[in-house]
């Protein structure tokens, strides 16, 4: 039973990167954390290090692509006492490849995940948070949720999408004393390489960058040859159309990734942001936005600053040239 005065958090996509460090930290803290993952198997790493250090996490199975799955791992949470402090929703993915060589069912999962999935949580807290007149809701958007960047459009959509929504919910829910927090990092080094789904076009090109510095790591491909249309032009293709922009795009961001920050900077980024939403609730100022690492700061400055123009031309420089 969690104790009364005992903050209590939620934490989606808890197995690896940003949302273990966040749970990591949380629970070290003294908050009562909920550490969910689709996988429960995955978590047997942290379970050992919770168990070790007599830290206050708990492990839930939740796939926040499924309503049922979402509706039972509240359920189980509400069991042990009704109070949320914190949610926060990190679960995601990131599909990369040329609109054009994408599926439609493949960018439905994308949305799925990245944005519904956060939507299904946030309506499971709000009644909760509602009736406490308190609690605070952190969306990890990222700095493709103000800024388009190439290969990146379905990713990047959904990034939008969540800023959109978080910055709605905002004037909804300010009555009730509920914060609403966007995080946004800029490149992370976490397992996001590994978990990022390319087309199979695409992938000569990811597994050419990849094996030349880090030959371990390797995207997930998406295939997007069908045989059901062998007679159609699209699905005979034996590389993207779009291998140069591609190409260049990727040889950016894989070794960025690799010297980029630790994710237990944005879990440190994530708490403070909780600690001063706190003062500044009471000052009538419920909507926060935290971009994490300097090239999230630099692009951010840089929306503020610059003409359509001239920002297209700023990324353009700094990603495919």
């Amino acid at each position: 039973m969690v104790v009364k005065e005992q903050k209590v958090a939620v934490v989606t996509g808890c197995s690896t990167g940003i949302g273990l460090e966040t749970c990591m930290l949380f629970a070290r803290s003294g908050i009562h954390t909920y550490a969910t993952m689709r996988d429960l198997s995955k978590a047997g790493l942290i379970k050992k290090i919770a168990e070790k250090e007599k830290i206050p996490l708990k492990f839930i199975e939740m796939n926040v692509n499924k309503d049922d799955s979402v509706e039972k791992a509240f359920e189980n949470i509400f069991d042990e006492g009704m109070r949320i402090d914190i949610l926060v929703n990190n679960a995601g993915f990131g599909l990369f490849g040329a609109l054009e060589d994408l599926l439609i069912t493949d960018i439905k999962k994308q949305f799925e995940t990245n944005l519904f999935g956060a939507i299904r949580t946030i309506q499971q807290v709000l009644p909760v948070m509602r009736n406490q007149r308190s609690g605070n809701i952190v969306n990890i958007s990222s700095v493709a949720g103000y800024i388009g960047f190439p290969t990146s459009s379905a990713y990047v959509s959904t990034k939008f999408a969540l800023e959109g929504l978080s910055e709605s919910l905002a004037y909804e829910i300010e009555q009730f004393g509920i914060n609403i927090i966007l995080i946004e990092p800029g490149v992370i080094n976490t397992n996001f390489v590994k978990n990022i789904m390319i087309p199979d076009n695409t992938q000569p090109i990811s597994s050419s960058i990849l094996a030349s510095s880090s030959p371990s790591t390797s995207p997930t491909v998406i295939s997007t040859i069908s045989n059901t249309h062998p007679d159609n032009p699209k699905y005979q293709r034996e590389i993207t159309q779009y291998a140069r922009v591609v190409d260049s795009f990727l040889s950016h961001y894989y070794p960025a990734m690799r010297n980029a920050p630790d994710p237990k900077e944005v879990a440190r980024v994530i708490m403070k942001s909780i600690q001063r939403s706190v003062v500044s609730n009471k000052e009538g100022v419920n909507f926060f936005r935290y971009p994490v690492g300097e090239d999230a700061k630099l692009y951010a400055e840089a929306k503020k600053k610059m003409s359509d123009y001239e920002l297209h031309s700023f990324v353009a420089k700094r990603t495919i040239t």
